[in-house]
């Protein structure tokens, strides 16, 4: 469990941080694109509710989706009376953020995210999108995340020159940083191991043509 403790050590850096320059690429919009692999929380026996497991949804690829005070909850919260704008269906709830980790280098990824920190300042306030590679930060940067209906609720997340990333985490700085996120799709970067088959394959295929 991530304690609060630590998320307030993260926050002073969160407002100020920059992302790395040419080789990630993080932008808030009214939309984004839909990747290969996709999770919306709606699936057919998929885990609802709270106090979910962190590996519920390892068979996704994601081996740790984990709220900032270890209480996952995947629940309906647009049918919340005033709550209509968080769209339709089920969503991912954490509070004091949301993290995700993979199982395998990503190219690209696109989410929706709500919160209601808004705007970044030097007194608090805003949502910071992180991204590691290997336990290493590689970009990062502060929004005003979508909340009432009011904001853009889409992020787009690319890595550009051969970059990767492995993992992903969403903080809100607000006084009450209750973060919904939803609608996830990514691109997977094959192994290197698999990008070995498939030229032992090609130059085998080549010589069969010969």
């Amino acid at each position: 469990m991530r304690t609060n403790t630590l998320l307030m050590a993260m926050a002073g850096g969160a407002i100020v941080c920059a992302p790395a320059l040419g080789a990630y690429t993080i932008t808030q919009g009214t939309s984004a694109p839909t990747y290969s692999n996709t999770l919306n929380f709606d699936e057919v026996g998929g885990p609802v509710g709270g106090g979910l497991s962190s590996d519920s949804w390892t068979s996704y690829g994601i081996t740790d989706l984990t709220a900032g005070d270890g209480n996952q909850v995947v629940t309906d919260a647009s049918s919340v009376p005033g709550q209509s704008w968080l769209g339709t269906g089920n969503s991912f709830f954490g509070n004091f953020g949301v993290f995700m980790t993979f199982d395998t280098d990503l190219s690209a990824m696109s989410l929706q995210v709500w919160d209601p920190s808004g705007a970044p300042s030097p007194f608090g306030g805003g949502l910071a999108v992180y991204l590691f590679n290997n336990g290493t930060e590689v970009a990062a940067d502060a929004y005003t995340p979508a909340w009432g209906g009011i904001g853009d609720e889409w992020f787009n997340i690319v890595a550009d020159s051969g970059m990767t990333f492995d993992e992903v985490r969403i903080l809100g700085f607000g006084f009450n940083p209750t973060t919904y996120v939803d609608n996830l799709s990514w691109n997977t970067v094959p192994a290197p191991s698999s990008l070995a088959l498939l030229g032992v394959g090609m130059i085998a295929s080549r010589r069969r043509r010969a």
